[in-house]
């Protein structure tokens, strides 16, 4: 017999009432869903830093030379791998590094922290040369680091010969995963405050003369909502650009490769974005969102929410947002408060699909002796959504749909 508590909903409680309607669900071609800026570059695409969902591609998946905007990768990767005050030393043939400069010497000394400003800011080649060996011991190991955490994000046409992005026939990427790069640097703090710099000053052991750093980011000077990333030019690459802006409290990262033009075309990419698409509340963190059975708990059931708060970006007039709930027949007791216990997946009207965790809002300690088991044979076995959409004070009509025995729950939300 199948466990009840995988197929039966229960009545849902009252305080879901106040989820806003949704217009029902239209399924629009992923072509017209990504159609709209007029972009001049090769290949370019714009993303929701959230979520990651695509809001325009044009080419996106072709391979192209990154040039600089390669130097986000080795930025993750000094965040990732080294602390922010740790020495990092110029080796002896630094001064072999060509083009774009911070004009280190051999055995000059300069932290983790100010690197990133070189990498990031002024572009440095050779500061990303001396990050390569410090961390892996030489540029190809470092390459062979870059590209195993290129795999891990996700990249599927990318390769990394070199951490500064100096040509090289078997050094490329694409835009979609250059998008997918910055958007892992974009979680972390330092380097966030790193890209929307304009200027730095360094803390310098030998070439103390050249301690001032601006950034080649023109764009950060040209728009308030700008928060970074990265420029990067070479002749067979073009222009190149990896952007990000914050607006309303959501975040949009571009990524433009061989452009004529890349800050017409980034504004395009952002214009488009913001004028189509919005990010719209799904619920907030600790809200109630699922009740689940509790196998040996001093509690009969747990109570399941977000860690954080949701938001989905969803095309202006779109309105069907699907919602799935899949969770453990029976959670085994104990359980900590934060602990995860399954997802909710959101699938919306243009078929972008994300899954969040859902987790223990209390704890559920283990209940000793025979007595968990009779009082887990009398609780009651349902599951339940609740929260609030934020799309409107409307009223809430839910369906739910029995499934196969595969732990899962589809609830279909209209307001």
């Amino acid at each position: 017999m199948r466990n009840e508590a995988t197929h039966r909903i229960g009545k849902l409680p009252s305080h879901v009432a106040n989820f806003a309607r949704l217009a029902g669900l239209i399924l629009l071609s992923l072509t017209s869903a990504l159609a709209g800026a007029d972009v001049q570059a090769a290949s370019a695409i714009a993303i929701d830093a959230d979520s990651g969902k695509v809001l325009f591609a044009k080419n996106a998946d072709v391979k192209r030379f990154p040039a600089s905007t390669t130097k986000i990768m080795t930025a993750l990767l000094l965040i990732e791998r080294r602390n922010p005050d740790e020495a990092i030393v110029a080796p002896a043939d630094i001064e072999d590094t060509k083009e774009s400069s911070l004009h280190l010497k051999a055995g000059e000394s300069i932290t983790a922290h100010d690197m990133l400003y070189a990498l990031l800011l002024r572009s440095a080649n050779d500061a990303s040369v001396a990050v390569a060996r410090h961390i892996a011991g030489s540029v190809d190991a470092f390459a062979q680091m870059m590209n195993e955490r290129a795999l891990e994000i996700g990249c599927t046409n990318t390769h990394f010969s070199n951490p500064n992005g100096l040509n090289d026939p078997t050094h490329v990427t694409s835009a979609h995963d250059l998008a997918l790069i910055a958007r892992e640097a974009m979680r972390y703090p330092e380097f966030r405050e790193v890209v929307r710099s304009k200027k730095h000053e360094l803390t310098r052991s030998i070439n103390t003369e050249d301690r001032i750093l601006v950034s080649k980011n023109k764009w950060l000077w040209k728009d308030a909502s700008a928060d970074g990333i990265k420029t990067g030019y070479t002749v067979p690459a073009g222009h190149c650009y990896v952007g990000s802006a914050t607006r309303n409290g959501w975040r949009v990262i571009t990524v433009v490769l061989k452009s004529p033009h890349w800050q017409q075309d980034h504004k395009a990419l952002l214009d488009d974005a913001f004028a189509r698409f919005e990010s719209r509340p799904v619920a907030p963190a600790g809200m109630v969102l699922v009740q689940e059975k509790v196998q040996d708990g001093t509690l009969g059931t747990v109570d399941l929410g977000l860690p954080e708060p949701l938001r989905q970006v969803v095309r202006k007039g779109a309105g069907d947002l699907r919602t799935e709930v899949e969770t453990p027949p029976m959670a085994a007791a104990p359980i900590r408060k934060g602990q995860r216990v399954g997802a909710l997946k959101i699938l919306d009207s243009d078929g972008f699909a994300r899954k969040v965790p859902l987790v223990a809002l209390t704890d559920v300690p283990k209940r000793s002796g025979i007595a968990a088991s009779v009082a887990q044979v009398s609780s009651p076995s349902f599951g339940l959504i609740g929260g609030t959409l934020f799309a409107g004070a409307l009223l809430m009509r839910s369906k739910a749909r029995r499934l196969r025995g595969d732990g899962r729950r589809r609830f279909r939300f209209f307001f």
